[in-house]
């Protein structure tokens, strides 16, 4: 990375080609390179799995009755509660079932073809779907739209495209767009949190961000912060919105 950094005179990584393609060798991002290597798919998200293991759920974290299940649609049973976008293979929304299975409205895992159909188990109350974040979201007026760890994948421009796409279908005044992600200080960031700013330039052009940046991102989606949620200052926070 600091040959590639030099050559673009040490300006921040806004896009391809980023340093992951030119050490590849490749026009690929990231994760399409790795989609071509089922093998090393496999294990990529054998990782993100393994990582959530010792670390404790966000269901227990934050004040999801408050968030999510105090509006929920109890009427309806076609409604859809929770919406986990780019989930990966499920272990967030399982491990959420597992500890509200009587919560009202239906349970959908999203993520792209390859990811869904590598899952192995998962609980028959979660319907799978496949479906590219990118493109129109297809569940409209679910309570809540979740993203984990997936924004600081992406550069600025594309993040706005993502969140656009999951505005366009909300319902106003009932859903919320729920993102579990670092939100930085201005100033001062811990080690941790910093390596991993620098881990997702070097791997995905993306970044870590502050307040300031969320709130940039989410307004150009055409939508607004309800409120910064933190547990502790060396974790994850979650950023509740909903359309401005």
């Amino acid at each position: 990375m600091p040959r590639y950094l030099e050559r673009t005179g040490f300006k921040n990584v806004s896009g391809a080609p980023g340093p992951f393609q030119d050490c590849n060798h490749t026009d690929d991002l990231m994760f399409p390179y790795l989609i071509k290597d089922p093998p090393m798919m496999s294990n990529f998200n054998a990782f993100m799995a393994g990582q959530l293991e010792t670390r404790p759920p966000w269901h227990t974290t934050f004040p999801v009755r408050d968030m999510i299940l105090a509006g929920a649609k109890t009427d309806d049973p076609s409604a859809v509660l929770l919406v986990d976008v780019g989930g990966g293979e499920g272990h967030d929304l399982a491990s959420f079932h597992e500890a509200f299975p009587s919560a009202p409205g239906k349970l959908v895992l999203q993520d792209t073809p390859p990811v869904i159909d590598n899952i192995k188990h998962l609980d028959a109350a979660i319907t799978r779907q496949k479906h590219d974040f990118f493109t129109s979201q297809p569940v409209r007026g679910a309570r809540v739209y979740y993203f984990r760890t997936i924004f600081h994948d992406w550069p600025d421009v594309d993040c706005v495209e993502i969140m656009r796409q999951t505005a366009a279908a909300m319902t106003p005044g009932h859903s919320k767009l729920l993102i579990f992600e670092w939100v930085l200080p201005a100033k001062g960031t811990s080690l941790y949190p910093a390596l991993l700013d620098i881990n997702m330039m070097a791997l995905l052009n993306g970044m870590e961000r502050t307040e300031a940046q969320w709130i940039a991102l989410l307004s150009q989606a055409g939508l607004k912060v309800v409120k910064f949620h933190r547990a502790r200052a060396d974790a994850e926070g979650l950023i509740e919105a909903e359309l401005a």
